[in-house]
């Protein structure tokens, strides 16, 4: 694999996001050329259902290269958007190649519906999207019980309490993947697709990929909705 090449000229975005304005970072052409970090998916033959989270779909490792390349500018671009105390050293908790690959039909209830990363305050999530076409993008929502957009610790019990109220009086929701407004949360933002475009944003934020099952889902790296997939973790040092 050729090395990963950082565009000299990186222009970030950064969108404020929703009535709780939180900072969304995105980049277009964070790198220079994709088609090494395509090639690297193509070979490798380790995909597989990641359980360690909801994902709907199958992942595999990064190339080392890239995180190595990725990882420090953007650990100091979230530093400077988001206020992180200098204290506080970084961790990279996943490091993984993601395509959608679960239909709608057996999707798990909380799949059906927005969903966060973490409930730490300096948790992130960065997804680098990388095949040409036209695929779903990332929707930010906000609960419409709640008003919240951000679920912290403190917030959890709340919007779990009101989530299954919601659920019990409404039903749960149907099998498909939520990619607009519904009675239960509402789509506040779109991160649009774009090859070579790169969005990251808190982990507590409600998110969820925009999926149109006829034309997201698809196990080949090649013709799927192949995303770089970053978790990056800011803990205070001992």
């Amino acid at each position: 694999m050729a090395a990963t090449e950082l565009n000299p000229n990186l222009s970030p975005e950064i969108r404020v996001v929703g009535s709780e304005q939180t900072p969304v970072i995105v980049i277009d052409d964070p790198i220079v050329d994709t088609s090494p970090l395509q090639e690297a998916a193509l070979q490798d033959g380790g995909f597989h259902m990641d359980r360690r989270a909801a994902y709907p779909g199958v992942r595999t490792e990064l190339p080392k290269d890239y995180v190595d390349a990725v990882v420090p500018p953007l650990v100091e671009l979230l530093r400077e958007t988001y206020g992180i105390p200098a204290s506080f050293e970084y961790t990279v908790v996943h490091k993984v190649f993601s395509l959608i690959t679960t239909r709608p039909e057996d999707l798990a209830i909380l799949q059906r519906v927005p969903h966060f990363d973490d409930m730490k305050s300096w948790y992130f999530a960065t997804v680098h999207y990388l095949n040409p076409g036209d695929y779903a993008g990332t929707g930010i929502f906000r609960h419409r019980p709640t008003g919240f957009e951000r679920i912290s610790t403190e917030r959890s019990r709340d919007y779990v309490r009101a989530a299954e109220a919601h659920m019990q009086a409404k039903g749960i929701p149907e099998a498909r993947y939520i990619n607009d407004s519904t009675d239960h949360y509402e789509l506040i933002e779109t991160l649009e697709y774009r090859p070579n475009r790169l969005v990251s944003y808190p982990g507590n934020l409600l998110h969820s990929g925009l999926v149109q099952p006829a034309r997201d889902i698809d196990w080949r790296p090649a013709s799927g909705r192949l995303t770089a997939n970053l978790f990056i973790d800011f803990v205070e040092a001992a």
